[in-house]
């Protein structure tokens, strides 16, 4: 995954570690049927959300918020700064952090190139684009993947989420944002000449009145289905797949509307074509590795860590699982380390009979450290990966040192305020998921 020899993709890469643990026997057949019933709904409310925000972004829907921010700006760099850093935790809320770096990185790239910004002061707005978007996606099950296999293997509801992530993620988004800023403030260009955004070229689609609206409705439509489909133990997948056809059926009644240039045009093809199936792949295939690790004693070595960490006091009980996870995700990726983390949560909840408190502490313990704990090392988040990988692709290449210098800052101050709620919500708040 790190060095892509022969360039191979993340699918691939996982596809043959798993075969590995097939081969040698470390996992069996009846552990590949139960990886798949494990994460079914993960993966295909990932196609689900991508698809969707594959759609939207070909029907011209993101450059056209993008250019609204810009307008919004007038002028002023750093209310620039502020808007993309809004914009990139909207979207990544909404479409999931994947789909928010791969699909706002080049569109903010575009623009700060269309408005003469340096290069030193890109980084602070490419910056917003890819470690803003990666830290905003925990407030809903769907804001990442990796949410959707924790609700489905604990059983807790949308809502059950949205109640203790939502508070947590207020802290975590304002806390990147200023970060984030603090790094760059003299990098940020003051002012800026918001006329040369005029003769931008708009890829792909000039999203028409009607499509905008239509766009709204149906993510409306989606988030309250969300919320019903939970109530009633419906996968969320059910949801978005729906919302995606929906949405494709719209660009494809009107996608022949308006484009700027004619070569542009792109049809439902591209959408397929789009949709990141190697993801799909590396979700089963990281699984049945992670599999392989239980039967060696991995998890065992886990859960002796997570018991040791509730006899500390104070919200050091949270915090320290939340670090350990951490550091794990950031260096074996955040993916495996769900995975591993959920099995020793489940084992650590039935072999020690822990309480509705422990026990959520340490199910939510694991999303903080695996979802804003992985950006302190590159390896550890998909998204950051694939948003360095982007910017590389378009001629932009940050050094290790450079992202560390954030990245690692960012990631620990926000692992200890997410920390810091989550323990309030449970010591004062006294608050529980119920069907633990």
């Amino acid at each position: 995954m790190i060095k892509k020899p022969y360039n191979i993709n993340i699918g691939l890469a996982a596809g043959i570690g798993a075969l590995a643990c097939l081969v040698t026997g470390i996992v069996s057949i009846s552990d590949a049927f139960l990886a798949m019933y494990d994460i079914w709904d993960a993966a295909f409310a990932f196609v689900g959300i991508v698809a969707l925000s594959v759609t939207l972004e070909i029907m011209g829907f993101f450059k056209w918020a993008a250019l609204r921010v810009v307008r919004l700006a007038r002028g002023n760099g750093i209310k620039l700064y502020l808007y993309i850093g809004f914009l990139s935790a909207t979207v990544s809320i909404l479409f999931a952090n994947d789909s928010a770096v791969l699909i706002l990185t080049p569109i903010v790239l575009e623009i700060v190139k269309q408005l003469n910004i340096d290069e030193k002061g890109r980084m602070a707005y490419l910056f917003a684009a890819g470690l803003i978007a990666d830290t905003a996606a925990m407030p809903l099950i769907t804001s990442n993947p990796i949410n959707i296999v924790s609700a489905d293997y604990f059983n807790y509801t949308f809502i059950e989420h949205m109640i203790f992530m939502v508070p947590v993620s207020i802290i975590t988004i304002t806390l990147s944002i200023l970060i984030v800023f603090l790094f760059f403030k003299d990098k940020i260009p003051r002012i800026f000449n918001p006329s040369l955004i005029d003769t931008l070229i708009v890829n792909g689609a000039i999203i028409s009145q009607t499509q905008i609206k239509l766009s709204f409705l149906t993510l409306i439509a989606v988030d309250t289905l969300y919320v019903i489909a939970s109530l009633n133990r419906i996968p969320v997948s059910y949801v978005i797949c729906s919302g995606a056809v929906f949405l494709i059926l719209v660009f494809y009644l009107t996608e022949h509307k308006k484009y700027a240039l004619e070569e542009e045009k792109k049809g439902l093809v591209t959408i397929v074509k789009r949709i990141n199936w190697d993801i799909l792949v590396f979700m089963l295939g990281i699984f049945l590795v992670v599999q392989g690790l239980r039967h060696v004693g991995i998890t065992n070595l886990f859960t002796q860590i997570f018991i040791w960490t509730l006899t500390l006091p104070s919200f050091l009980k949270i915090l320290a699982p939340s670090l350990i996870i951490t550091i794990s995700a950031s260096i074996m990726n955040n993916w495996p380390m769900t995975l591993l983390g959920l099995l020793s949560v489940e084992e650590t909840i039935l072999l020690h009979n822990l309480n509705a408190s422990q026990s959520t502490g340490l199910i939510f313990s694991n999303i903080i450290g695996n979802n804003i704990g992985p950006h302190f090392f590159p390896i550890g988040s998909l998204a950051i990966l694939m948003w360095l990988n982007t910017m590389k692709q378009k001629g932009l290449e940050i050094r290790l040192i450079d992202y560390l210098r954030v990245g690692s800052v960012l990631s620990i101050i926000e692992v200890i305020a997410a920390s810091i709620v989550l323990w309030i919500e449970l010591d004062f708040l006294k608050w529980a998921i119920s069907t633990i």
